[in-house]
């Protein structure tokens, strides 16, 4: 891949990398940049691993995660990386920083990108996780346990433990060299899914109370309000997957979870079975994704577009 060999020759050359992902970081986010940034390190490369937000505490054991800085370098001597992400707008506080710079690479999967970067690999591949790992077998790096298991997190997460659609042969086939390489697959699944707090639980409590069915049980939709998070003392990442949870439901085609993460300012959460395309859904509202998996973020009463969201996902069946 012709553009895979220029990241790595570019990659060569510089000595400075600026690492950063989307706002609301997930597993494939997290993964990718720690593995990536472990990966650049190995080759006496400088790194910047930046985040937008604290990150979740479900992915606070992963190795490297103490190299993740939440506060933009002093100068712009930096080549970006973005991952998991095309779009400038969805990279939080770094949006002007990364805009400075000369060089930006993108690695990212999503169906619905943005148009971010002057390097740019984007393909629908089942993780970006799995772009990292083309990368850096492109740049002779060798799989460390550090950077196996950063990579198989990420390609675990977005796969859904390898439940999703995307699961290909090759999924398997990458996780595979990853756990030969020092990731340990038990492990990691039981971290990334038996190590939730109580809070997560009184969240989920109450977007099962709220929960309604619309469209003759195909449409599932909930809300959360920026109280609850007081009320069950948790964090913005705890509803992580409630969404996907909500698929569950036997007849349900597609489902929205909105979340007020502050006062007028709200999250919305997709998934789909595949009949709908929530990206493209979801682009309608200057957000982006996959197919099956979607999202945006938008300044607006949580009560108000609930009804509004409410109309448009009717709609799609009617």
């Amino acid at each position: 891949m012709k553009v895979l060999e220029e990241m790595a020759a570019l990659i060569r050359e510089r000595e400075r990398f600026f690492l950063v992902s989307h706002i609301n970081p997930d597993g494939d986010a997290i993964g990718s940049m720690l593995g990536l940034a472990a990966a650049l390190e190995s080759l006496g490369k400088e790194v910047w691993p930046y985040l937008d937000e604290e990150i979740p505490r479900s992915y606070a054991w992963l190795p490297g995660v103490e190299k993740i800085r939440y506060s933009l370098p002093p100068d712009s001597r930096w080549t970006a990386i973005v991952l998991d992400c095309g779009d400038l707008s969805r990279i939080g506080g770094a949006a002007e920083f990364v805009d400075s710079l000369q060089e930006v690479l993108v690695l990212d999967h999503h169906e619905v990108s943005g148009d971010l970067g002057h390097l740019r690999l984007v393909e629908p591949i089942f993780a970006t996780g799995a772009l990292v790992f083309y990368l850096l077998r492109e740049l002779s790096v060798p799989l460390t346990r550090e950077i196996a298991e950063n990579l198989y997190t990420a390609i675990f997460s977005d796969t859904g433990g390898f439940r999703f659609q995307q699961t290909t042969a090759e999924a398997f086939s990458m996780a595979k060299e990853l756990a030969e390489a020092g990731a340990d697959p038990a492990k990691i699944a039981e971290m990334l899914t038996e190590h939730y707090p109580l809070s997560r639980f009184c969240l989920l409590k109450l977007v099962l109370e709220r929960l309604r069915l619309l469209a003759e049980g195909k449409v599932a939709i909930s809300v959360l309000k920026s109280e609850d998070y007081e009320r069950c003392q948790a964090t913005k990442s705890d509803p992580e997957d409630f969404a996907t949870f909500l698929r569950s439901i036997d007849g349900v085609e597609v489902t929205a979870l909105v979340k007020e993460v502050k006062p007028g300012e709200i999250s919305v959460s997709l998934r789909s079975r595949g009949r709908v395309n929530v990206a493209r859904f979801a682009a309608r509202f200057g957000g982006g994704g996959h197919r099956c998996a979607a999202g945006f973020r938008l300044k607006d009463d949580p009560g108000r577009f609930y009804h509004i969201l409410r109309q448009e996902l009717e709609a799609l069946f009617a």
